[in-house]
Parts: structure tokens; sequence; C-alpha cells
């Protein structure tokens, strides 16, 4: 089985046993423009990625 994983609208199966780090950057994305959501919840950048998760990219603003 598989994760998904959403960044900007563009679902990627991700296989279990990488961080959320290593599958952002393996679909060729920062990690750091953007905050991991796991149902609805923030969670940090190496959480481990286990079957059936749906992980949300959300990205992150900043300026002045």
């Amino acid at each position: 089985m598989s994760a998904i994983l959403t960044i900007s609208g563009k679902e990627h199966s991700v296989e279990p046993g990488v961080t959320i780090e290593e599958a952002v950057r393996a679909a060729g994305s920062l990690p750091d423009a953007f905050l991991f959501l796991i149902d609805g919840r923030p969670v940090p950048m190496d959480t481990p990625i286990e079957d059936g998760m749906t992980i949300k990219a959300v990205k992150v603003a900043s300026g002045g």
C-alpha cells in the first residue's frame, strides 16, 4: 500500500518508510516552503510516512 502527499493540488503516491521531507524533495519541491497537515493537524517534516496516510502540504507565505 502507499500514502498520498498533496502538494499544490497535485497528488503524489508515496511509499511508507520515508519522512515527509524526503517525499517532498523526491517530488521536486522544497519542504521549507510548506506546512504539513495530517488530519488537519500540523506535523513536523521529519514525520515518518505510514501506509494509508494522507498528507497535505500548504504553501507558506511570508514577507511584509
